[in-house]
């Protein structure tokens, strides 16, 4: 960021009025000296991305929370047979129960609470739009055109954010004044079909990859666009929740319901997706987990798989490995503070895998870091804390300083782009979008990505949904694929029925072993750092080691089908409790109460939501 953004900051950040946003304008310099000039300009547009990094933001709130829980990656509502009370939003969003009075920062009275950080964001943007239209002379890859481009598109992701998490929101695209300060809701169609449009015109507008303005993935390029505008069509195109027109109960329906609307959709989608695979600037990593360890490295050239970063300094703002992260139990070498193990793989989910399936070992870890006797060891988790192993603190580039960890959450990635392809162009009756479907699947298998492999499948829908569940576990993206389907209350109404039958040891999980067998050795020997060897997590691995092996200082663990024993994690109780709402009538978070208050009336909730 670069230092005169302090100097003219004053012009764009915005104080509360009772969460509603007034512009303070107090800088020495006015608008049409701020975006005639490039230099003062593109530090307004830092202004922007400065939102993502702020208290009760992306950083800490929005984009930890949100994601949760799905048919591959949840946060548990029980412990044994005991639900889970809590107040708490990480618990309440993830299992679709929570109310209008949420704390943890969604109902602060300043503007630091998510809806007025992300409005602020969006305030900030209309700012730079209007004063570079009126005073840049904006044209299509000049400066001025690149950095209105990231403008719009800034501005069309936080509405976009806003549509997934609240539904119908309130729209503005002007700065804030008399007329506009206090406006109600605007229907997310209208809002779609604008941001859709705004991105069109923002792909004209900016540069490719590579260049000063567009030199790290932490900062929008016109293939990253692309890319979210086509997420943006498959989601406008798809299911969502919304107001019954008589009752304002909930209802699962198309937003858009006319077919050749929808279709037009899915065309933009694979038209975007067609360009960036033609533009030729990005490819498919060499291996799964190249993706995440250089996520985790802080790599952030352009080239590769990542399109598009939130833009996070590493050890200073962001929690992924907070979060996300493998758990450490206590600090150590890697980190200064125990962290990860928040959000869990499904039990079921990490059998679905097949053991072929590279992604299985990145994306899942049944065990997790201690520090014993100043000695780091891994130790065996259970079956219910699988924890995500696509971020692991030991991968970072610095050791992890604090609860803030700074790893830039990856917002969009080749393969996705690939497997978007795929989708839309199954809807649309093409044929291509079966070769880019199986090249994300040879990856997966560690085969050369160009050349017909045996794991290939036939792209069907059936085949598509499975496979961006396997590819992008995690990545705050299957919540909004199974709600664009309309198919999330289904999808974990399912996964209680396979975690049944995985503790059962019946039906497609007969073959799951029951015990797990674990032993130590010795991972560095200059510090005495402790690895695990485990067997019995694949199907058919069901030698008893401490038999066949007696000296081999085998320990055997009850791990899946446990109904015989007193450790029964995978009981009723647990497994019904990946969700307290009714998923399908609580997808979207109700308005915040401070929010509605100081609305002036002209905001209220739906879908059976009290104010």
């Amino acid at each position: 960021m670069k230092q005169i953004f302090f100097i003219i900051i004053s012009v764009l950040l915005l104080s509360s009025c009772k969460d509603y946003l007034e512009v303070k304008s107090q800088s020495t310099y006015s608008d049409d000296v701020v975006f005639s000039d490039a230099s003062l300009a593109e530090s307004a547009i830092m202004g922007i991305y400065n939102v993502f990094g702020d208290n009760n933001s992306y950083r800490n709130r929005l984009w930890l929370q949100m994601g949760e829980n799905t048919d591959c990656e949840f946060r548990p509502g029980a412990t044994g047979n005991t639900v889970l009370v809590s107040s708490k939003s990480d618990d309440l969003i993830p299992l679709y129960s929570t109310n209008s009075d949420l704390a943890d920062g969604y109902n602060n009275s300043d503007d630091a609470n998510p809806w007025s950080r992300i409005y602020s964001g969006i305030e900030r943007a209309n700012l730079c739009i209007a004063g570079i239209r009126k005073y840049g002379s904006p044209t299509p890859g000049s400066v001025m055109g690149d950095l209105l481009g990231e403008a719009l598109t800034l501005r069309a992701f936080f509405y976009y954010d806003l549509i997934k998490w609240w539904g119908d929101v309130p729209f503005r695209t002007e700065p804030l004044n008399q007329s506009n300060m206090y406006i109600a809701k605007t229907p997310r169609a209208t809002i779609y079909t604008q941001i859709i449009a705004d991105l069109g015109e923002s792909e004209n507008l900016m540069f490719d990859a590579g260049t000063t303005h567009t030199a790290t993935v932490k900062r929008l390029s016109k293939d990253a666009v692309r890319g979210l505008r086509a997420r943006m069509c498959l989601s406008a195109a798809g299911y969502a929740m919304h107001p019954d027109s008589v009752t304002r109960q909930a209802v699962i329906r198309y937003t858009f319901k006319d077919e050749a609307t929808r279709r037009n959709f899915y065309t933009i989608a694979r038209d975007e997706c067609k360009a960036i695979i033609a533009a030729g600037r990005y490819s498919l990593a060499d291996s799964f987990r190249t993706i995440f360890y250089e996520q985790c490295q802080d790599i952030e050239t352009h080239g590769r798989e990542a399109i598009f970063e939130l833009p996070y300094n590493i050890g200073v703002r962001g929690r992924m490995l907070y979060w996300f992260g493998q758990k450490h139990a206590a600090d150590n070498k890697y980190t200064s503070v125990a962290l990860g193990g928040n959000e869990n793989i499904m039990p079921s989910f990490y059998y679905d895998y097949n053991d072929a399936d590279t992604r299985k070992n990145v994306t899942a870890l049944p065990y997790q870091v201690d520090y014993t006797n100043s000695v780091i060891q891994q130790t065996l988790t259970n079956i219910t804390t699988i924890q995500f192993g696509k971020w692991r603190a030991e991968w970072s580039k610095l050791k992890v300083p604090g609860t803030d960890d700074g790893i830039s959450p990856i917002v969009l990635r080749y393969a996705d782009v690939l497997l978007m392809y795929a989708e839309a162009d199954l809807y649309l009756g093409g044929t291509d979008g079966q070769n880019y479907f199986n090249m994300v699947r040879r990856r997966a298998f560690g085969k050369p990505v160009n050349t017909v492999s045996s794991y290939d499948l036939p792209l069907n829908l059936e085949n598509l949904k499975r496979e961006r569940a396997f590819e992008l576990c995690g990545e705050n993206i299957r919540k909004y694929d199974l709600i664009r389907w309309g198919e999330l209350k289904t999808r974990l109404d399912s996964a209680k029925i396979k975690m049944a039958n995985l503790r059962d040891g019946i039906g497609q999980y007969a073959n799951v072993p029951q015990y797990v067998y674990t032993k130590s050795y010795v991972k560095d020997a200059s510090t005495g750092e402790k690895g695990l060897i485990i067997y019995g997590l694949k199907r058919g691995e069901t030698i008893d080691k401490t038999v066949s092996d007696p000296t081999g200082g085998w320990t055997k663990v009850l791990w899946a089908q446990s109904t015989a024993s007193s450790i029964l994690r995978l009981n009723d109780t647990w497994i019904n409790s990946i969700y307290l709402g009714n998923p399908d009538q609580r997808q979207l978070l109700p308005i915040m109460s401070i929010v509605i208050s100081s609305s002036q009336g002209k905001l209220s909730n739906d879908y059976g939501y009290n104010n």
